[in-house]
């Protein structure tokens, strides 16, 4: 047999043995209740008759004969005895309760008797008893000879029911008024415990079994009652922890991911398993924000598009939630629910598209602060890693150029001499010696600039000269075939730290060769800046002839896909060549510190173009950013 199917059938039993057990325990109260009556309703009969009375006073009349004639029969034994046989049957035919006669001696032996059961049966009916039709008493009475009072015989009668007796007869109308109004109370009070006790903690225990099979959250559906009310905010409470706990599971899973995009994506695919395990959802749909007028766009090629309407707020339908997550005020993605038709209520429909919303927003933004804070942990570490080592190098650089500068010295004093045809071979590879050390400082220099993010100093700078000696260092230090032509007017005074500005140009200047190389090594790179004046600001670019943007899989990102680029952490390398933290920081130098904006493109023809506008006069103070 399926253990599954076993396993049900016995729950099917448990639940109908649970259900009739109430049924039953009332039944067993109503019994009890009504054998007690019984018994009540017997001896007070009993006590009835026995009690003297007119009408008990003419009922043993009707025997004072056998009495009578007992008191003029001789006292013997065969006497007395022949006496009661010739007369108790005529007694008992008469109309009195009695329907038996009993002679017994000394030894209790019976000498005689005489029953009519007809008179029994016939006596005891609907009038004068409650349940039982078997009533009975006992009247004995003991001959003895008067002369010598020597005991001869018992004279035992028994009676039942007597008829048409009224305190009988109202007794038995009381006693079933009494049994009446029991058990109908009793089946109210059963009624009322099952509508309002029972049965909700039939629902309850129902839901908890369900929860234990299925490991979930069970909701009573359309509850009527305060406990199951109650139960279901219990579970609502507990939905919402373990969703919210799952949510801590899949933060901490995205721990060492960088870029915002990737992030998004990867926890809402996260977020969309959580939601299957935890709510009774048939279908999910994620949606993320793409860059443009395309709004919300599906993860998987099988989703609808995102609803236009209500797109910015929780919106509940027929049969699906609508709920857009945000970060920072904006709408950055989506979730969409969708369920049986009556599956849930209105109400817990918005309860969980609630929860769901709630948990969902608050883990993506918990998700984004701690990718941010392994940026700036990662920004930090770079930054302390290129002063350290650029302080490291310039000592290194420093003592290289005094041993030049000694041999210099050492050589015009004349303390050594040698052959004029070799010295100046001597002499070209000094000054190529010092020349080299000259151009090592000033890559030095570029990345210790990174030091300056901790306390830029804004001064009136030469843009063209920045731009120009960014170009020249970048000339120096490749020994990549490529041009890098520059077209920028000598007037161009911008307020701005000149030492990142420098860095953010040469790291353009290297991210362009980089992308000429990689498509084909053989082919000549030409790379153009460009600088133009624009009322209050400046916009340069800076293109080359290069693939263009692409992905690892060589396809050229589209426009709402490119931003990405600036994102710490992003590549669009196969290798492990670089991990896009070039770009990150031109950006951060470009928006952060300077107040301006960068953007990156394809151009039609081939090749790509970063645009950076940068204002004539940054309004930031001299604080450590």
């Amino acid at each position: 047999m399926n253990p599954n199917r076993a396993s049900a059938r016995l729950r099917s039993y448990r639940t109908l043995f649970i259900r009739f057990l109430p049924i039953l325990s009332v039944l067993l109260i109503d019994v009890f209740f009504l054998a007690m009556l019984e018994n009540l309703f017997y001896n007070k009969k009993r006590a009835l008759i026995l009690e003297p009375s007119d009408r008990q006073t003419e009922m043993k009349a009707q025997i004072d004969p056998i009495r009578i004639g007992l008191s003029r029969v001789p006292a013997r034994k065969d006497r007395i005895k022949e006496y009661i046989q010739e007369n108790a049957p005529e007694i008992l035919s008469q109309d009195n309760p009695w329907f038996r006669v009993r002679l017994t001696d000394e030894d209790n032996v019976v000498e005689y008797e005489y029953e009519d059961k007809e008179k029994y049966h016939r006596l005891n009916d609907g009038s004068n008893c409650f349940l039982s039709r078997s009533f009975e008493a006992i009247s004995t009475t003991q001959i003895n000879d008067k002369a010598s009072n020597k005991f001869l015989y018992n004279l035992t009668f028994y009676y039942t029911s007597p008829k048409d007796w009224p305190s009988i007869e109202r007794m038995v109308i009381r006693y079933w008024l009494y049994a009446g109004l029991f058990i109908a109370a009793s089946w109210i009070v059963f009624i009322w415990l099952s509508f309002s006790v029972l049965r909700p903690l039939e629902r309850v225990g129902q839901a908890i079994e369900g929860m234990i099979q299925s490991d979930g959250v069970v909701m009573i559906q359309s509850p009527r009652h305060a406990i199951e009310r109650r139960f279901n905010q219990l579970a609502r409470n507990q939905r919402e922890v373990l969703f919210g706990l799952e949510i801590e599971r899949i933060v901490d899973e995205l721990h060492s991911l960088t870029d915002d995009a990737e992030v998004l994506e990867c926890y809402l695919v996260s977020v969309q398993k959580a939601v299957y395990k935890i709510y009774p959802v048939d279908r999910v749909d994620l949606y993320v924000y793409a860059a443009g007028d395309q709004g919300l766009t599906a993860l998987s090629d099988e989703s609808p598009a995102w609803p236009e309407t209500e797109s910015e707020e929780l919106a509940i339908r027929e049969n699906e939630w609508i709920i857009p997550l945000k970060a920072g005020g904006t709408v950055i993605g989506g979730v969409q629910c969708r369920i049986h038709r009556n599956k849930a209520p209105r109400l817990e429909m918005e309860a969980m598209a609630g929860e769901i919303k709630k948990q969902a927003e608050n883990g993506l933004a918990r998700a984004f602060t701690r990718s941010r804070a392994l940026i700036e942990e990662r920004n930090r570490f770079g930054i302390n890693l290129a002063t350290n080592m650029g302080h490291d190098l310039t000592n290194i650089i420093a003592s290289g150029k005094w041993d030049l500068d000694t041999i210099q010295r050492v050589q015009n004093l004349g303390i050594v001499t040698m052959d004029p045809q070799k010295g100046s071979f001597f002499q070209e590879a000094v000054l190529g010696l010092r020349n080299n050390l000259h151009f090592l400082q000033e890559m030095v220099n570029i990345y210790r600039s990174f030091g300056y993010t901790r306390n830029p100093r804004y001064e009136p700078i030469n843009l063209a000269e920045v731009i120009e000696q960014a170009a020249n260092l970048f000339r120096l230090s490749t020994s990549q075939k490529l041009s890098v032509d520059a077209s920028i007017p000598e007037s161009i005074s911008i307020t701005a730290e000149p030492r990142l500005l420098r860095m953010a140009f040469f790291n353009l200047l290297a991210n362009a060769a980089q992308a000429i190389r990689r498509s084909d090594p053989r082919k000549r790179g030409e790379i153009f800046i460009t600088v133009q004046e624009e009322s209050d600001r400046v916009v340069a670019s800076v293109r080359d002839n290069g693939p263009g943007i692409r992905d690892k899989n060589g396809d050229l990102l589209q426009r709402q896909e490119i931003r990405r680029i600036f994102q710490s952490g992003y590549s669009t390398k196969t290798d492990s060549s670089g991990g896009g933290l070039g770009l990150s920081w031109v950006q951060s130098i470009i928006e952060d510190f300077h107040h301006g904006a960068i953007s990156a493109d394809n151009l039609k023809e081939g090749g790509a173009c970063f645009t950076l506008i940068l204002p004539l006069r940054c309004n930031v103070d001299n604080e450590s950013k």
